[in-house]
């Protein structure tokens, strides 16, 4: 007998940065990998969250299959936006939803930030994703997608602004002196010519 995990994917309301509700679907046919970051506002492990930002932006502008949703583990709704916009463009849970308690207790979350990596189907991939960065840094997101590929037809993966949100902020932040210059260049948003 072939018994599933728990995926508690089906019962999630996740956002993006303008406040849109992802479609649970996109979410399981577009991403191998699902990061949980937990955490809340002033939080962070010597810069990890930090450098994970800039990682992730730069993974997502070659369509790697990975996604990221924000935990709130703050107290006060402000806290979560205030902890929330300065993060990378990727989804959140809402401060108030049940589902945060049910997934600090699923997943054993006793401090912040902790990262916990899984698969659309619910299966666990990492437990240890802050020491994965530590250790690995952006290698760390391939050997989390380094499952066989579940997918067989293309991605519908894209940097449109109705999935993300508008400002990809950390993207080139690797290099700050030509930032401005690969933002203008790759920006996900067309800037119009006048």
């Amino acid at each position: 007998m072939d018994i599933k995990p728990y995926n508690w994917l089906n019962e999630a309301h996740i956002y993006n940065k303008n406040n849109t509700r992802i479609d649970i679907e996109w979410l399981a046919e577009n991403a191998d990998a699902i990061v949980l970051l937990f955490t809340s506002y002033g939080v962070d492990k010597d810069g990890i969250l930090q450098k994970f930002y800039t990682i992730y932006e730069n993974v997502k502008f070659i369509n790697m299959p990975i996604e990221v949703i924000y935990v709130p583990m703050d107290e006060r709704e402000e806290d979560m936006m205030s902890c929330y916009e300065r993060q990378a463009n990727w989804f959140t849970l809402k401060i108030y939803d049940p589902l945060i308690q049910v997934l600090k207790h699923m997943y054993g979350v006793t401090c912040t930030p902790y990262l916990i990596v899984i698969r659309p189907d619910g299966l666990t991939v990492s437990t240890t994703g802050i020491r994965d960065l530590e250790e690995y840094g952006k290698n760390a997101l391939i050997t989390w997608l380094s499952n066989p590929a579940r997918k067989t037809k293309d991605r519908k993966l894209s940097k449109e602004t109705f999935i993300y949100g508008k400002d990809w902020k950390y993207m080139g932040a690797d290099d700050k002196g030509k930032r401005q210059e690969y933002h203008r260049r790759f920006s996900v948003v067309e800037e119009s010519s006048s």
